[in-house]
């Protein structure tokens, strides 16, 4: 009789195995898409509140922080994927750090262009991911969510573009 060691979660089968990857799949999304909530939230303060709102210029850097705070996070995952010594590429590791130092540019821009500089940022982004996943250097399902992700992401950085000017 084999014993089983309690600590290993590996799945016992391939169905089991293909249950887990589709529930951390399905995190991922319910996750992006959660993370989508300060951008909507902030862009609604923005065109229905408008100048007359009292903490104007606070929500302003609290929506530049959460950008900027956001496109670092994504050159993480990036730098994440090219750890994996299946997808190892020296220069994803290189480009990994961009999206942190393009945003913290941005932050030195002054309302409304930060927004402008923050969509054309999370376009690149997208697409970038996008590609990737295409390439097999990500996972396809990771190149679909980024996509819908960018476009809402670059939707509410036009709008507070607009609402701003």
């Amino acid at each position: 009789m084999t014993q089983t060691d309690p600590a290993d979660t590996r799945p016992s089968s391939p169905a089991a195995s293909r249950h887990e990857r589709d529930r951390g799949i399905r995190a991922a999304w319910i996750l992006g898409l959660g993370g989508l909530t300060p951008f909507v939230l902030m862009t609604a303060m923005l065109v229905y509140a408008g100048r007359d709102f009292i903490a104007y210029r606070q929500l302003i850097l609290a929506y530049a922080g959460y950008s900027a705070t956001i496109l670092a996070f994504l050159g993480g995952i990036r730098w994440g994927a090219a750890l994996d010594p299946a997808t190892r590429r020296p220069a994803t590791l290189i480009l990994s750090v961009l999206p942190a130092l393009a945003a913290w540019l941005v932050l030195f821009l002054p309302s409304p262009w930060l927004f402008a500089g923050f969509a054309l940022l999370f376009l690149l982004q997208g697409l970038w991911d996008a590609m990737a996943a295409r390439a097999a250097a990500l996972p396809d399902w990771f190149g679909r969510l980024r996509m819908v992700l960018s476009a809402v992401v670059v939707l509410c950085q036009v709008v507070a573009f607009v609402s701003t000017y």
